[in-house]
């Protein structure tokens, strides 16, 4: 009987051992399933909040889609496809830095045909590594605007800015906002032939910018 009683006793010990073993794996259990659960329902608003952020470049669309459309069309001829102007009907300082240039070999001298006759405008050197570049500077401001045949190498790999145009030739440039704030504005030139980007800048505006693309000519070379 005594033995009876402690097998008994024995078997209650184990089966409490094993209650006591298990209770810990089902609240871990438990404790998992809930975790992600309770961030999941938290995250929901955070989600929604997201999104409304993310809707607040689509009031830019307007004008993205403006300027596109006001833009020439890829079909239009580009303005320096036409003869090339000679060294001596632009500032003498292009083809000064063009020639000491290690990127010459690749990268044409364009110029801003025209723009030198405003009253009171410098035209100088500016600094670009391994290219050359041409500053305007205004009475009021130093570089005004300008044109730079960069270093750099198109590698289609390039920043791209809302507004885009395209011409008959290859030719395109990219051009927004400097920096995406501004006040200026950048345009990154590609141009068929050339190898190299070339930067046009103007703290003028947009319309200023648009005009100094228009005025861009191929000069000739020795």
């Amino acid at each position: 009987m005594k033995i009876a009683q402690s097998l008994l006793a024995l078997a209650v010990g184990l089966l409490a051992v094993g209650a006591q073993a298990a209770e810990p794996k089902v609240r871990f259990r438990v404790h998992t399933d809930a975790a992600p659960s309770t961030p999941a329902a938290a995250a929901a608003p955070a989600a929604t909040a997201a999104v409304k952020p993310a809707a607040a470049p689509a009031a830019a669309a307007p004008a993205l889609s403006a300027a596109t459309v006001a833009a020439p069309a890829g079909g239009a001829r580009a303005p320096w496809q036409g003869a090339s102007v000679s060294a001596q009907s632009v500032p003498a300082v292009y083809l000064t830095e063009w020639k000491k240039a290690k990127n010459r070999d690749r990268c044409a001298p364009l110029a801003l045909v025209g723009a030198e006759k405003e009253a009171g405008l410098k035209v100088r050197r500016a600094s670009f590594s391994d290219g050359w570049a041409v500053a305007y500077d205004a009475p009021d401001q130093r570089s005004a605007f300008g044109i730079a045949g960069t270093g750099l190498d198109i590698d289609g790999k390039g920043y791209r800015f809302p507004n885009n145009l395209s011409w008959s030739d290859g030719s395109k440039v990219s051009y927004g906002l400097e920096g995406g704030t501004g006040p200026g504005y950048l345009g990154y030139l590609e141009v068929a032939g050339q190898r190299c980007l070339y930067n046009i800048w103007s703290a003028r505006g947009q319309k200023h910018l648009e005009s100094l693309l228009l005025s861009l000519r191929k000069v000739q070379t020795p």
